[in-house]
């Protein structure tokens, strides 16, 4: 997606004579680093939020990734309207990239086309009885149906697939609808938005009317895509408080620039400008300041040697090498805006430092590093990328990275030895990172959840339950209705490009299609106390709270071959759902130690599909599949030893946990010289110093023993 700057037109306002345009809220992103700090926030994927830089300039843009339905929401409020205002307007610029399908042959199904901008009122009223069920604010569904909360939406026609869509056409392709947005769920308003295209949204309030006129224009903002007036819903508040960007899965995105909320003020009136900057070059310095052009604003500028300049175009340039203080007024007509300042330090900006973590580890000194570096704290946020070398012991050269690499690469060493990583960006002085690889670690213990016995399950207290055998493609059931636990035999031939011909057998699925359905083993949140929940799989410790019976805390549960699952439910007789996750840790450890988890998805996404060699039977490859660590090894949680793990329901299942501890001489280390060790009793506090329950963590940052740690 690209972005020119737009000289913007004034809708709607009408400007009298003798009239100016106040802006009330401004928000173009230029000088915020993060998304937060713009006033952004998302519920559920906070993540995926982030401020966009290039030579345009900034943007906020949100990206739904792999997560279904999810939103972000920017908020303004209604304070900023006070007592008198009874007619304002809201712009914002608006791009998106639609939701796509996956690559397993049936993309439409698994696409939702929920994409929705809209502007939001608070929810003050309670619905008489009868009266339609109101949508929850800022929650992951669509705004379309609930009038009360927002005046203005613009909604994607397709919505979710189903047949109840009649927008829907099965096994269609992306074409029909997709791509066609409506307003406030009208069809007849409907329009087609093109991807990686900017809008000009337009929105007019007459809050004595009770009012909405909306015009979209094109990305130079002089050609009309739509327009319309439409009427508040009855109970709808009339003053907008925020925007709310919806996103529906998979893939999609949505880009928002230059929100403005105005009014029409009697007299004159300037407003004040923004200062950004956009380019560094060692001692050299590049700013834009973006004024309001279209209101028959002019800008003045004073630069740090005193000299001064006016321009009646938006952004205007301004290039410098000498430091001091850059000062940015508008006037327009006999008002003059308050002057923004800006202090500008021509020297030289050394880059931070690379951060290197261990991703995994194994036996002796063979371990992956993941190579990061932040661009958060560095002026203009520039892509850094990072050179690097490995060597021995000795000093002999064993890896070399000879071209620049992204943050975020990982490399595998095998050897005690030193990492030297160097960090990069145009226009910024390099900065080098020496990390020493000569921690020795060994494995103290193993949590085999996969290959655990009947016996071993029914000792500790589980019951067998009925095997999960079924078809349709939802929650727990994808666990064997995806059909994604399988393994290939070669056949002995080969296609015409002289690829090995495979036979896939699926090992878990339904039992109509020849598969083995699989046996479940429960424990009951009642059964679960705190002697148990800190000894069964010792010295892995599973959730447990001091409440003691059941009614705070979810199941476990352990399909048989696979691995350990959290079941989500709070109750014995699985009626209650508790969606929080259930924390686990390793008892006895350092924050110097480690524990792994191999993770696997019911998805089937991280799960291991052996080929065997022509020839082999299909007894033996089954038995020598499940002898194997069924986890592929492309969802592996690295943990110092004092974190936690928190594991979602259902449809994520542990099938190993190993303990890495450090050597000391022959044997593993036992003495922790002062170490922080990890206490499963100690309380979890979030960043604010609020004790918190660790058996129902969110997504966030918290606190235990002094240390942080993420929920993700």
């Amino acid at each position: 997606m690209r972005k020119f700057y737009l000289l913007l037109a004034a809708f709607a306002l009408s400007v009298t004579a003798n009239a100016g345009i106040k802006n009330l809220y401004k928000q173009d992103f230029e000088t915020v680093k993060t998304a937060a700090d713009a006033g952004w926030s998302s519920p559920n994927l906070a993540d995926n939020m982030a401020i966009v830089s290039t030579e345009f300039g900034k943007w906020f843009e949100f990206s739904v990734g792999n997560n279904n339905n999810r939103n972000a929401v920017l908020t303004w409020g209604t304070e900023i309207y006070g007592e008198s205002v009874n007619k304002y307007s809201v712009h914002f610029q608006w791009g998106h990239v639609n939701p796509k399908g996956t690559d397993n042959g049936d993309p439409v199904a698994n696409t939702q086309f929920s994409n929705e901008i809209a502007l939001l009122v608070p929810h003050t009223y309670t619905p008489a009885e009868g009266d339609p069920v109101v949508t929850k604010p800022i929650n992951n569904g669509q705004y379309a149906a609930a009038d009360s909360l927002r005046l203005f939406a613009i909604t994607q026609m397709k919505g979710a697939y189903g047949d109840t869509n009649p927008y829907w056409e099965s096994n269609s392709d992306f074409t029909n609808y997709a791509y066609d947005f409506m307003i406030n769920n009208d069809p007849n308003t409907r329009f087609t938005a093109s991807e990686n295209a900017w809008y000009n949204v337009h929105v007019t309030v007459d809050v004595a009317a009770r009012t909405v006129s909306y015009l979209i224009n094109d990305e130079s903002d002089t050609e009309e895509i739509i327009s319309g007036v439409l009427d508040m819903a009855p109970n709808a508040e009339p003053y907008i408080s925020g925007l709310n960007v919806l996103l529906g899965r998979y893939s999609s995105k949505a880009s928002i620039d230059d929100v403005k909320v105005q009014v029409e003020v009697d007299g004159d009136f300037a407003n004040k400008p923004t200062i950004a900057l956009t380019g560094v070059n060692m001692t050299e310095r590049t700013y834009k300041i973006f004024f309001e052009a279209s209101n028959d604003e002019i800008l003045h500028v004073k630069d740090a040697s005193g000299n001064e300049d006016l321009a009646v175009e938006s952004p205007y340039d301004y290039v410098t090498t000498t430091s001091g203080t850059l000062e940015a007024w508008t006037e327009a007509g006999t008002a003059t805006s308050e002057h923004a300042i800006e202090q500008v330090d021509c020297s030289v900006i050394t880059l931070p430092m690379a951060e290197v973590s261990i991703k995994k580890v194994n036996t002796g000194y063979v371990k992956e590093l993941n190579l990061t570096v932040s661009n958060a704290s560095v002026p203009t946020q520039p892509s850094i990328t990072l050179t690097y070398d490995f060597r021995g012991k000795n000093g002999e050269v064993v890896t070399s990275g000879e071209n620049e690499v992204p943050s975020g690469t990982s490399i595998n060493v095998t050897q005690e030895g030193t990492l030297t990583v160097v960090t990069h960006a145009y226009g910024f002085a390099e900065s080098t990172t020496v990390y020493e690889n000569n921690t020795e670690f060994a494995v103290s213990a193993s949590v085999d959840f996969q290959h655990m016995s009947e016996g071993t399950l029914t000792g500790l207290g589980f019951t067998e339950i009925d095997p999960l055998d079924a078809s349709e493609m939802k929650g727990e059931n994808n666990w064997t209705a995806r059909q994604r636990m399988y393994y290939e035999i070669k056949t002995g031939e080969q296609d015409a490009d002289g690829n090995d011909l495979k036979e896939k057998h699926v090992v878990y699925g339904p039992t109509a299609n020849g598969c083995e359905a699989i046996r479940r083993f429960l424990l009951v949140p009642s059964k679960l106390n705190a002697e148990n929940s800190h000894s069964m799989f010792a010295p892995v410790y599973t959730w447990y709270s001091e409440a003691g019976d059941g009614s705070d805390v979810a199941g476990l549960k352990v399909n048989y071959g696979i691995g350990l699952i959290n079941t989500g439910t709070k109750t014995d007789d699985g009626t209650s759902i508790n969606y929080a996750n259930g924390p686990i840790g390793v008892d006895g450890l350092t924050d110097n130690d480690f524990y792994i988890l191999y993770i696997i998805s019911d998805y089937g996404t991280s799960s291991v599909h052996p080929v065997f060699e022509a020839g082999t039977s299909v007894e033996d490859a089954t038995a020598q599949y499940k002898a194997m660590n069924l986890g592929d090894g492309s969802n592996v949680q690295v943990l110092k030893g004092t974190e936690l793990f928190n594991l979602y329901r259902i449809d994520t299942a542990i099938a190993r946990i190993d303990v890495f501890k450090a050597v000391a001489g022959d044997g593993i280390e036992e003495i922790n010289n002062g170490m922080m060790v990890s206490d499963h009793n100690a309380p979890v506090y979030n960043l604010n110093g609020v004790q918190v329950n660790a058996n129902s963590l969110q997504r966030g940052i918290y606190i235990k023993q002094g240390k942080k740690f993420v929920v993700r």
